[in-house]
Parts: structure tokens; C-alpha cells; sequence
């Protein structure tokens, strides 16, 4: 069964989405996101009691295997080409 919430709830536990506005630091500067390049209904949350175990939505695989060092879930990334939410590996 799909659950439906607010936009303000849904920018509280996965952060803004495309059409959310930011608010840069502590400035008068806001930004808009452009697209949002995550999956709906495949948001992750790590942490003890969180919905993601021990090789969901994450390999076991190692660095010699050809795995990233790190991901980075949920960025926004402010870029020269637009402003994007995503993904960050390396």
C-alpha cells in the first residue's frame, strides 16, 4: 500500500526534491532544484533501526573488486549546468 505525505515531511527525512527551494547558508540567496535524479519509493535510511539492513542497497563487495570508496546518497549538487539532486561515488 503507497503512503502519501506531505512535501515538507518528505524534504524532512530525504531531503528538498525537484521545485524545493534552498536557502544558501545565511544568505538572501535561494537555489532551486532542477531535477532529482534519485529513484521515488527507493529512498534509503542508514542507521541503527533505519529500513536498510546489511547488503541492501549496498555491496559487500571490496575496494579490489572495483566498489567506490565512498557514496554520497542525497547530494545536491550545484553545478555550472543546473542544480541536481543525486548521487556522489568515488
Amino acid at each position: 500500500m503507497a503512503v502519501k505525505i506531505t512535501r515538507y515531511d518528505y524534504a524532512g527525512m530525504y531531503g528538498p526534491t525537484k521545485g524545493d527551494k534552498i536557502r544558501l547558508a545565511d544568505t538572501e540567496l535561494f537555489i532551486e532544484v532542477e531535477k532529482d535524479l534519485t529513484t521515488y519509493g527507493e529512498e534509503v535510511k542508514f542507521g541503527g533501526g533505519k529500513v536498510i539492513r546489511d547488503g541492501m542497497g549496498q555491496s559487500q563487495a571490496t575496494r579490489a573488486e572495483g566498489t567506490p570508496d565512498t557514496v554520497i546518497t542525497n547530494a545536491l549538487i550545484l553545478d555550472y549546468s543546473g542544480i541536481y539532486k543525486g548521487r556522489c561515488c568515488s
